[in-house]
């Protein structure tokens, strides 16, 4: 077997995160999580907003790291069991940009 002609791991790794990107998943899956925290009121773990969008917790985990970057949301606190997990909410950014695609689908 030749391995000079297979991609290597991490290029797999990326061509399939591109793929994902340019899709349109990826922002659709983001406006889930916006969408859940719109929806919830309140600040929410990773966990709550798997089960509140129905994506796999790895998928959410993404796509909050991807919001937490682009400042959309923020952490608002950690939880008070063990282990303590973050508890996130939407920023002043992140609320317009719901308000946005709110009003886009309105309209």
């Amino acid at each position: 077997m030749n391995t000079a002609l297979q991609p290597s791991g991490n290029e797999v790794k990326h061509a399939a995160f591109s793929d994902h990107r340019r899709s349109g998943r990826m922002k659709a899956s983001q406006g889930a999580v916006i969408a859940a925290l719109v929806s919830g009121g309140i600040a929410m773990t990773r966990n709550e907003l798997a089960t509140a969008t129905g994506l796999p917790l790895s998928s959410v985990c993404g796509r909050c790291r991807e919001l937490l970057d682009l400042g959309n949301i923020e952490v608002a606190g950690m939880t008070a069991d063990k282990p303590a997990r973050q508890k996130l909410q939407l920023t002043e950014r992140g609320r317009a940009l719901a308000l946005a695609a709110a009003e886009g689908v309105a309209s």
